[in-house]
């Protein structure tokens, strides 16, 4: 179902658009000023959005201004509702992004033939794009990996489609394929980072006098680094309202960059590998000289030969979204926790539940 969202200041005129839209079998949400609407956005990820101009707080010209800057909004078809019809008010709107205008007052027809026109266009640029790629990067040859091969064809067939057809291209048409490779970049950052730290970690271990310089390094605020980094990755799987958080503060003996891969590598397989709709636990607290992170998920779960198997480059499955990883998520994890003097301990019943358990010690 098609997610619209309708930004009106008139409370009439927003109940009249939602129920015509209602009626067509969208999923309607609506705010009554511009910064509510931008709120919303960021939050819903709308297909469109239906946008007033003049409204207090925050105009429709500034609501698109600001949807164009965020990534999880910039390439959202957005139309104008409007009685300002004047060139210049259309000009202004179309250099700010808007994809465009229905003029007040309109009718029924006319607010339902614009919508699907353009969520119609918005669905067959995408089919294009994924078709256009395919031909572009068939014939690429054969990568290092499955894994850093994917979001390098997507950087170079998107960036090459940008060179050779902007001039075709409308301006939320190149914000598609800008988005596009920004995640293809983020994609294969994370592959990337996530070798870089394994063979940090590996010159660790046979460099004790530089161990030993990081292990005077203080982790400072836990609650609050943590608390940051689990709803920056629940935002990213949408899923705010599947998590349960109770963690107290804390000081821990180990770089905070250390301590922040070793979270965020364990929250986002916890969602990785669980269906939507699940729990995900998080709890952390101190134990005596420790203090003991426990993360539950309701997923996949592992047998005890899989994890009895850790390891660099190893790969069990897929995750529920068919995304395949790099394989050193969790031994990156289990060597930063041991080398700082922690403990790390999986428990898993396949099919059912997993949950890794892994500590750090306070700071002195």
């Amino acid at each position: 179902m098609k997610k619209i969202l309708v930004i009106e200041d008139t409370d009439n005129v927003r109940d009249n658009i939602c129920e015509i839209l209602e009626t067509e079998n969208y999923e309607v949400h609506s705010a009554e000023n511009g910064r509510l609407g931008l709120e919303l956005a960021i939050h819903i990820q709308p297909n469109l959005v239906l946008c007033d101009i003049m409204m207090p707080e925050m105009d429709g010209y500034e609501t698109l201004k600001e949807m164009r800057k965020n990534v999880a909004t910039s390439t959202v078809p957005f139309i104008f509702l409007t009685a300002k019809n004047t060139r210049q008010d259309q000009r202004l709107g179309m250099e700010l992004g808007a994809d465009d205008y229905i003029p007040k007052p309109f009718t029924m027809e006319e607010l339902l033939g614009a919508v699907s026109t353009r969520l119609k266009r918005a669905e067959d640029f995408i089919t294009k794009s994924e078709a256009k790629l395919h031909e572009l990067t068939k014939n690429m040859g054969t990568p290092i990996t499955e894994v850093i091969n994917e979001p390098l064809k997507a950087i170079v067939g998107f960036s090459r489609m940008l060179m050779t057809e902007y001039s075709n291209m409308e301006k939320f048409e190149m914000a598609e394929f800008n988005q596009l490779i920004y995640k293809a970049g983020m994609k294969l950052n994370s592959i990337v980072s996530k070798s870089f730290l394994f063979y940090q970690l590996e010159a660790l271990t046979l460099d004790s006098e530089k161990l030993d310089v990081k292990k005077k390094e203080i982790c400072q605020h836990i609650k609050g680094l943590s608390e940051n980094k689990i709803n920056e990755i629940t935002s990213e799987f949408k899923r705010n309202n599947n998590v349960i958080v109770n963690i107290e503060d804390a000081n821990l003996q180990l770089p905070a960059d250390y301590f922040l891969s070793v979270i965020s590598e364990i929250v986002e397989n916890a969602y990785l590998y669980s269906p939507r709709r699940t729990t995900v636990r998080i709890i952390g607290g101190i134990d005596g000289d420790q203090y003991v992170f426990t993360v539950r998920d309701e997923g996949l779960g592992m047998t005890q030969d899989q994890i009895s198997k850790i390891g660099a480059y190893q790969k069990f499955q897929n995750d529920l979204e068919g995304k395949a990883g790099v394989g050193l998520g969790l031994i990156n994890s289990k060597r930063v926790v041991e080398l700082f003097g922690g403990s790390f301990l999986i428990k898993s019943s396949l099919g059912m539940e997993t949950t890794v358990r892994f500590s750090f010690p306070l700071a002195k």
